[in-house]
């Protein structure tokens, strides 16, 4: 598993994920939020895993559900290579939520993670998930 820092980005006024240490950074600030930036970019790819196989469910149509697929593929392989350790397997969620609506929280999700990590290999596969997402939510009929 790779090593990541947080680091605070003074343009955007957040917290972001790198794999190398800034030197115009405190150790303090570092220490106290790496962890805390992790666990949150764990569970949002869980998040998005959750809802991915829910929307799947709920979709007829063999293109979009072509694009879920990349889309879960892309995000195991983001995953992974984040935390060396396969995404957490459940089942479809039982909630009463339209398909547009699940659409709309997967690129919620995706555009947090992608402002969360500033890795270029790995905010290439957010972006992308972002567009599978944007694409998803627009090829979805109400």
């Amino acid at each position: 598993m790779r090593k990541f820092f947080c680091y605070y980005n003074n343009l955007t006024e957040k917290q972001e994920l790198r794999l190398q240490k800034s030197p115009f950074t405190s150790t303090r600030i570092l220490s106290s939020n790496q962890s805390t930036m992790l666990s949150e970019i764990q569970a949002i790819l869980q998040q998005i895993y959750n809802d991915l196989i829910t929307i799947k469910e709920k979709i007829t149509d063999e293109n979009i559900l072509k694009k879920i697929d990349e889309s879960e593929l892309l995000l195991s392989n983001l995953y992974y290579s984040l935390f060396s350790s396969p995404l957490e397997l459940v089942s479809p969620s039982q909630e009463n939520i339209t398909a547009k609506d699940l659409a709309i929280r997967l690129v919620d999700n995706a555009i947090r993670l992608v402002e969360k990590i500033d890795i270029p290999e790995y905010n290439r596969l957010a972006s992308l998930l972002k567009n599978n997402f944007d694409s998803i939510h627009n090829n979805i009929k109400p």
